[in-house]
């Protein structure tokens, strides 16, 4: 019988038999045969099925040696994942005398410039090194040759702005080479056409979707807790649930050869990756904020078997050869179905091998998410992928890359262009030239209007290589480990900024590291042993929750709860979970049920109402949880006059509020008018911390802002000012409209409260359920016993925190100073008087209004008034990171003693940092 092999020519088969590949996979099967035809296709299909080798064979096979220039492309989205496939695609290279490179941010010098003057005939890359390609005179020659481009890890691409820059990038490359074949590769997807529009626009592609033969096997576990774990918690500090959850990781990985050890953010990987080195434990770890060597030390010491377990995040779910898998254990609910297909799938040695997944879980609420997971995974019920339409920070980036593609170029040409890419398809000749104006406000291009056509000025070549990748620009200190000199890791400016400073203890790599001093953006450190060491801030961590999900949650909550109620039996099996995960389960509803209160479900919304505490029970997931608390906030600030707290969670609105408020008020205000919705979150968005940022993130991309300004520089009325109704402004309300929140989904989820089909209940006391939310990571972070060294750090790094003091009787002295230096009770030595602000030291302006005008700000009023009563106990707490007076006042309640004062100082910072992004 023929196989697609036999399509092939003679000196790809004598490949094929020397690498052992006797017979086609499944997709090679598929794929070969339409790829050979010429047909633009996206290949979907599982981890380690094939693919690779699916797209690249038809493709090594049509290259004729003899012409000059680049032949084909192989994008990927990671460097690392470069390494594997340049090794894969240089062996068949070698045996076909065909020419393979890569080329990425670490290619030196010498080798771009043997590729300029020698080009590969196959090139590997990233999408940002494509970018920065596409305008080189001599590099854009080699370019037109293309006539294959392959894109791998089509759908990580889909959902941000990469893909979305990469989608106008391949449209350019279309003009220097007219019509190449596109050839997509992706794991499966929930909407496969919509995916195969981003790269493959009306290209009319083939979707070749191959299931495989290969099956998954999930299990949900949740840990008995007993006694024989007194050494684990002794050792790890851990409440006995943790411990247990530990003990049942070590004994999978315990009995299997090789292990995945999943987990959703890289705070978790680094603790439960301290938590097994206390105990003596050799478990790898992998994330993508480790240093380059330390990433490939912890994969070659899994490849080669030297370490049997490696934990990693969402890094370690695309293609990384790591070598064989036998089990893959999931910490906690993978959040979405894609993410377990993926992770899971990592797992079996062959096609034909089952997959095998356990989920280990404690949490109810995790535990409910995780079989809902499993079922849908089962049912190959995926997610959809989300993709921006309208970008118009890539458009402008666009937009200049064409000017130095082609030098002057007409409106149309460009409307022409860009409207071939699929998130482009809808922008408008109007929407076009808003952005072109914003760009000649920026003196990034020059427009000629009576021409209607633009050229570049002698700033365009700087601004597009300032912002070659769509990737937020975050400050990053490297950390250094000083007796052997290695770089260990990279961590978030926010991180340093809010507690980093010499003596202070963090994990990193699992292990704990004091820092020795911070200079130029290096941290040099030397290892300690502290087992209570700080967890690093990482940004864009939170895997969300989908709408869909999280209702078959609510669904799944009910159908067990009545079974319950009518005593009915359970099988555990029919939702994937062992006996301990089904007795969890059954307790936390029995809790609620013998209390009479409410099950919150897919249609009942639970409110609970304390003094200054408000808990939304609302199974609709994270992102139309938190468009609904955005507008339930805003709402409750203007009717009461203070600001909210909001925190959010798949199933929770938790609201803190500065004083009670009644039934009927926060019932009035749940039901807000659907077609209402928009404007309610448009005015709101405008003061807060996240629409400054993402203003200020959006400003930069435009050049319109400086890239390495600081963002506490920026006051948000002068960047309203400058910005609102531009571009700029309108793609940052997009994006968090987009990326952040929900709101065609929050406006049918209010469409159904006001037509009474999800009904809203309201309980003036807490419940079981509501209370089981937010607490569950900390019992991890946290150790039991209280973090005396943690408290110490804090001192030392308020004492060294600058304020600037001002007289707020004379108006007539002010001095920044830090804490250490400032005496008990601080006094004007101008008037002698004692009502002084503690100001930040950027806050100078207000100082100025005040004197203009001679009005005091409530704000700052309040502050002078804490520390006229306080003293510099009110200064400790007002140099917290997120404290106001409002904060402050709770802080110094009662007169703490010292101790006491700087552990709520904690606990507020810590607040804050969970829920700065949405405060008004």
């Amino acid at each position: 019988m023929m196989s697609s092999f036999d399509l092939l020519s003679e000196r790809v088969k004598k490949a094929l038999n020397n690498k052992g590949f006797k017979s086609p996979t499944p997709v090679q099967s598929t794929a070969i045969p339409n790829i050979k035809e010429g047909n633009n296709v996206l290949l979907i299909s599982p981890t380690g099925s094939g693919k690779t080798e699916a797209a690249a064979l038809p493709v090594f096979d049509t290259i004729k040696k003899d012409k000059r220039g680049i032949k084909a492309l192989y994008i990927t989205p990671l460097k690392a994942l470069n390494r594997d496939i340049v090794e894969r695609l240089q062996w068949w290279g070698d045996r076909l005398d065909l020419d393979v490179e890569v080329r990425h941010g670490d290619t030196s010098s010498y080798q771009r410039r043997q590729q300029a003057k020698e080009p590969p005939d196959f090139l590997v890359l990233t999408p940002e090194t494509l970018q920065a390609i596409l305008p080189g005179s001599k590099m854009k020659k080699h370019l037109s040759h293309v006539n294959h481009v392959i894109i791998d890890e089509v759908h990580d691409l889909a959902d941000s702005k990469r893909g979305i820059q990469l989608s106008l990038a391949l449209e350019r490359l279309e003009e220097l080479n007219n019509n190449f074949q596109r050839i997509g590769l992706s794991a499966t997807v929930g909407n496969p056409k919509e995916v195969s529009k981003l790269l493959l626009g009306d290209k009319k592609p083939k979707i070749l979707q191959e299931k495989g033969s290969k099956s998954s096997i999930y299990r949900i576990k949740t840990p008995k807790e007993d006694s024989d774990i007194e050494e684990i918690k002794k050792r790890t500090m851990l409440n006995e649930k943790r411990a247990s959850e530990l003990a049942m990781i070590m004994k999978l990985i315990k009995n299997h050869e090789s292990s995945l050890i999943f987990v959703n953010t890289r705070e978790i990987a680094e603790t439960l990756s301290s938590r097994f080195n206390l105990l003596e434990i050799d478990v790898g770890i992998h994330h993508g904020s480790l240093s380059k060597p330390s990433r490939l030390e912890a994969e070659k010491n899994f490849k080669e078997g030297n370490t049997n377990a490696l934990i990693c995040t969402s890094s370690m779910e695309l293609g990384i050869d790591i070598g064989e898998v036998d089990l893959v254990v999931q910490y906690n609910s993978p959040r979405q179905v894609f993410r377990l297909v993926q992770r899971v799938g990592r797992s079996g040695h062959t096609l034909e091998e089952s997959s095998k997944g356990v989920l280990v879980c404690s949490n109810p609420d995790d535990i409910t998410e995780s079989s809902v997971i499993v079922n849908k995974a089962n049912n190959n019920e995926l997610e959809n992928i989300y993709i921006r339409t309208n970008c118009f920070d890539v458009l402008s980036n666009q937009i200049a890359g064409l000017t130095l593609d082609k030098g002057t170029i007409k409106i149309q040409k460009i409307h022409k262009i860009i409207k071939n890419s699929y998130p482009f398809s809808n922008t408008t000749k109007n929407e076009v030239k808003e952005v072109i104006k914003q760009m000649r406000q920026n003196r990034i291009i020059y427009y000629d209007k009576e021409n209607k056509e633009i050229d570049r000025t002698n700033r365009t070549w700087q601004y597009y290589y300032n912002n070659l990748s769509m990737i937020p620009d975050e400050k990053n200190y490297e950390v250094t480990d000083i007796t052997s000199g290695s770089s260990l890791a990279s961590l978030d400016e926010s991180f340093v900024a809010s507690f980093a400073k010499p003596g202070t203890v963090f994990i990193a790599q699992g292990k704990m590291w004091k820092i020795l001093s911070i200079e130029d953006q290096e941290i040099r450190v030397e290892e300690v042993k502290d087992p209570q060491g700080t967890i690093p801030n990482w940004v864009g961590e939170e895997i969300p929750v989908s709408y869909e999900v999280a209702q078959k949650v609510g669904k799944t909550r009910k159908e067990i709860a009545q079974k319950i109620e009518r005593n009915q039996k359970i099988n555990s099996n029919e939702y994937f979970l062992n006996k301990n995960a089904l007795k969890k389960l059954k307790d936390y509803l029995k809790t609620q049920i013998s209390s009479n209160y409410i099950v919150p479900d897919d249609k009942n919304i639970l409110v609970e109402i304390t003094q200054n505490e408000i808990i939304i029970n609302a199974c609709y997931g994270h992102r139309v949880n938190k468009t609904l608390g955005q507008a339930i906030t805003s709402l409750l600030t203007s009717k009461i006059g203070s600001s909210v707290g909001l925190d959010v969670g798949p199933y929770r609105i938790k609201l803190k509020l500065p004083k009670s408020i009644k039934e009927e008020v926060i019932k009035e205000i749940i039901q807000i008018e659907p077609n209402h919705l928009k404007s309610i979150l448009e005015l709101s968005l405008k003061n807060t911390s996240l629409f400054k940022w993402e203003l200020i993130k959006v400003a930069k991309k435009f050049g319109a802002i400086e890239k390495g300004a600081e963002y506490d520089s920026f006051r948000i009325e002068k960047l309203l000012e400058i910005f609102e109704g531009t571009p700029i402004y309108k793609e940052a309300i997009n994006e968090i409209m987009n990326n952040k929140l929900e709101l065609e989904k929050t406006k049918k989820v209010l469409e159904k409260i006001k037509n009474n089909r999800h009904q809203i209940s309201v309980n003036q006391e807490k419940t079981p359920i509501g209370q089981s939310g937010f607490s569950s990571y900390e019992e991890l972070v946290s150790p039991d016993k209280a973090g005396r060294p943690i408290i110490k750090a804090l001192k030392e790094r308020i004492s060294d925190e600058k304020t600037l003091l001002f007289c707020l009787n004379c108006k007539d002295w002010n001095i920044t100073k830090k804490v250490e230096r400032i005496n008990d009770e601080p006094t004007c030595p101008k008037c002698n008087s004692k009502l002084i602000s503690a100001l930040k030291p950027w806050e100078k302006e207000e100082i100025k209004e005040i004197k203009k005008t001679g009005k005091k700000p409530d704000r700052i009023e309040n502050n002078a008034n804490l520390v006229l009563s306080h003293g510099k106990e009110a200064i400790k707490a007002l140099v917290g990171r997120g404290i106001g007076p409002k904060t402050a006042s709770r802080v110094l309640k009662n007169f703490p003693e010292e101790e006491e004062l700087y552990k709520r100082i904690l606990e507020e910072e810590r607040k804050y940092a969970r829920t700065h992004m949405f405060w008004d």
